[in-house]
């Protein structure tokens, strides 16, 4: 029951950051708003917030001037709508400084997508809130994005994948990635994101959110088992010749392996690692999800396909 209840109080907690991370692009809409702040506090909130959903790029002295302005102009032009959106600001930034790093990235991606899709506009901000659209498509590039599936990737998408990657490295003994592991990965994400399954092109672009969730969730299973899918991993990471292709593989199964932990974490068992129970579940999930996704790309092997069980002679010969 302890464990149940901490995972609903996780849960509640990560839907109130995702609607706190729209603060940036939709105000909260109140009628008792106060006052906006002081200038000097409210632009420092706003280069925050901008800062925070561009992945921690910091912002050009054009770039920070250029928002001071802009806010400066709607208080005068819209000061209810900038000062819920002032206030809202706050408390996100609040909460943010003792989220855990799960929900930290999660509201980032969330809030990041809300971007590129140009949603949660509110009229009495539009120019405020494409001034801001702009300056965080700067500093986090777009490297896929899909709108019709509202999957999109980034180069903090990236990023992140680089840090799983790292870690990667170690746990399969395979090259870690380099220097130049952004910059290959732009340039062969896109041209591999149409030969990806649907299950792939999710985890890729919600990495992110996902692969905080990963060392624990591989703690946890069993090193007897664990060591044998390590093996056979490994000879599918570094099946190609080409340097660039075994970081995408890697980054591949790294992305399977956080989607998995983060919707074993969303069912409220990530707490009870000790009972049987969970253990036989966890292997469930290894033995039928994480290791069946990553044996075949092709499309009838997506795990997450009601008639899955179908193709199961094709996807394991």
């Amino acid at each position: 029951m302890r464990d149940a209840k901490h995972g609903m109080i996780a849960r509640r907690t990560s839907q109130l950051l995702l609607m706190a991370g729209l603060a940036l692009l939709l105000p909260v809409r109140t009628t008792t708003a106060a006052p906006p702040a002081a200038p000097s506090e409210a632009v420092r909130r706003e280069i925050a917030l901008i800062e925070f959903y561009a992945g921690g790029s910091a912002l050009t002295a054009d770039e920070q001037r250029e928002a001071a302005d802009m806010l400066q102009r709607t208080m005068q032009t819209a000061p209810k709508a900038e000062a819920a959106a002032d206030a809202g600001a706050q408390k996100l930034l609040q909460v943010l400084q003792t989220a855990p790093p799960p929900l930290i990235a999660s509201v980032r991606e969330g809030t990041r997508l809300n971007v590129q899709l140009h949603l949660a506009v509110d009229p009495a901000l539009k120019d405020q809130q494409q001034m801001e659209a702009r300056i965080i498509e700067a500093h986090d590039p777009v490297v896929v994005f899909d709108p019709q599936h509202k999957e999109l990737v980034t180069v903090q998408t990236l990023r992140a994948l680089r840090q799983a990657d790292t870690f990667g490295a170690t746990l399969f003994a395979v090259p870690p990635p380099g220097a130049d592991f952004v910059s290959q990965m732009r340039e062969i994400v896109p041209r591999s994101w149409g030969s990806m399954d649907s299950g792939m092109r999710e985890a890729m672009a919600h990495a992110g959110r996902d692969l905080p969730f990963a060392a624990a969730f591989l703690q946890g299973i069993d090193p007897g088992p664990l060591a044998g899918l390590v093996k056979e991993w490994r000879g599918k990471i570094m099946a190609p010749k080409d340097a660039a292709a075994q970081q995408l593989n890697l980054a591949e199964v790294m992305a399977v392996i956080g989607m998995t932990a983060f919707r074993h974490n969303q069912s409220g068992n990530g707490n009870v690692a000790g009972q049987l129970a969970y253990r036989l579940q966890l292997q469930d999930l290894v033995n039928r999800k994480l290791q069946e996704a990553v044996r075949s790309y092709m499309p009838e092997c997506n795990v997450t396909r009601p008639d899955y069980m179908q193709h199961w002679a094709v996807c394991h010969p």
